[in-house]
């Protein structure tokens, strides 16, 4: 039984390090029962807006008000992190995140929880957990923050229907199956609901979800080369390592879409589907090409505009400590609003991998407007944008 417990304890302790952990410092508890690990992630960044519509919202991405080159300082994330193992059977994790600190000089954003959870390790390659969790769809709904090749990914056209930041609060299990050929990963989660009384408006507006189902989710993928253990999937691993895999991912939740009858009260049902590949194939001991491509589906009734179709693609290829990059998102709404494109390229040095680099990067954008012209509906103009980031993560 000693021998059983210590596996268990040391492969929780190979999961935690397979995330961002990795970077973390160990902290002594005095008592070989609970094991502490303190992250810190700090990413600075500049960012020139230029084109584009004039005068966006504050927070969004836009030129200047008076239409010019517009210029940016602010913290792209500072987080603290602390997870470790307890009592041989159980992990944890808690991440606080301050986003976007100082964007059009707010500094008025807050430090909020965005990762909790609760662990339960019963066997190796087999984990319960419980909190506020990250959401599973495909392999980069799902990626890692610290080990990044984009400086940005995919979450303006992941669509979901209550998450904050692609969590939401629920139960769920990852699990490797036939020698981590197969992982399995998801539960049942919050999703939507009425969070505040239906008959404080007027007309009473009808409550979402009325009869209080959860949302289940989750994701399938089968290992073609490799494996991967971590809760968060890096995009570049840096270990010397192959891993490609394919998946196929889906969300649902009844009553939780858009409203379809207001005299009845009644909604649509909210359904997300994702099949995508990832692929980080190592070339040499110090090289490796990166490949991540999924399509997306939303559908949340007819004539909402958050339903339609999406698409992400993210390349790259390491050389020693430079990685040039290349990545793109797309979202179609079915009524032609309310959609999204972005082409990006960009280069990476890593001074130490992801614990100590620079990043930057051109892109051009549509955000949340008209792509393509249509009758009545002109496309709304491109936004270009200059990025420079800095990351350090210990």
């Amino acid at each position: 039984m000693t021998h059983v417990k210590r596996r268990i304890a040391l492969w929780s302790a190979a999961i935690l390090l397979a995330s961002p952990a990795a970077f973390a410092i160990k902290v002594p508890t005095g008592t070989e029962d609970l094991t502490l690990n303190l992250t810190v992630l700090l990413q600075a960044r500049v960012e020139g807006d230029f084109n584009g519509p004039a005068r966006p919202p504050a927070t969004v991405p836009g030129p200047a008000p008076s239409g010019h080159f517009n210029t940016d300082f602010f913290l792209r994330r500072a987080q603290l992190i602390a997870s470790g193992t307890a009592y041989k059977y159980f992990t944890y994790y808690i991440k606080l995140d301050t986003p976007r600190f100082g964007l059009r000089g707010d500094y008025s954003g807050s430090t909020f929880v965005q990762d909790l959870y609760v662990g339960f390790v019963p066997m190796p390659d087999f984990n319960i957990e419980a909190g506020l969790l990250y959401m599973p769809l495909t392999h980069a709904a799902l990626a890692s923050a610290v080990s990044a090749s984009a400086l940005e990914g995919p979450a303006d056209i992941l669509l979901y229907n209550n998450a904050k930041g692609l969590r939401e609060n629920g139960v769920q299990i990852r699990v490797l199956l036939l020698d981590r050929r197969i992982l399995v990963r998801g539960g049942v989660y919050e999703g939507a609901r009425t969070n505040t009384t239906a008959a404080a408006t007027t007309p009473p507006t009808p409550p979402v979800n009325p009869q209080g189902t959860p949302q289940f989710a989750g994701m399938v993928r089968l290992n073609l080369i490799g494996d991967e253990t971590a809760y968060f999937y890096p995009t570049l691993y840096l270990d010397g390592k192959s891993r490609v895999s394919v998946g196929v991912g889906a969300q649902y939740q009844p009553h939780s879409g858009a409203l379809k009858d207001a005299a009845s009260g009644s909604f649509n049902d909210y359904i997300a589907l994702g099949a995508d590949v990832f692929a980080d194939y190592a070339l040499t001991a110090d090289s490796e090409a990166v490949l991540s491509l999924g399509g997306y589906r939303f559908d949340y009734g007819t004539g909402n505009a958050k339903t339609g179709n999406g698409l992400h693609g993210e390349v790259g290829y390491r050389f020693g400590q430079i990685e040039p990059q290349g990545n793109f998102y797309w979202f179609n709404s079915d009524t032609k609003r309310n959609s999204f494109v972005k082409g990006a390229a960009g280069l990476n040095y890593l001074f130490r991998g992801h614990q100590a680099k620079i990043g930057a990067e051109f892109a051009v954008m549509i955000n949340n407007a008209v792509i393509t012209d249509a009758p009545g509906r002109p496309a709304t103009p491109a936004l270009h944008q200059i990025i420079v980031q800095g990351q350090l993560a210990f």
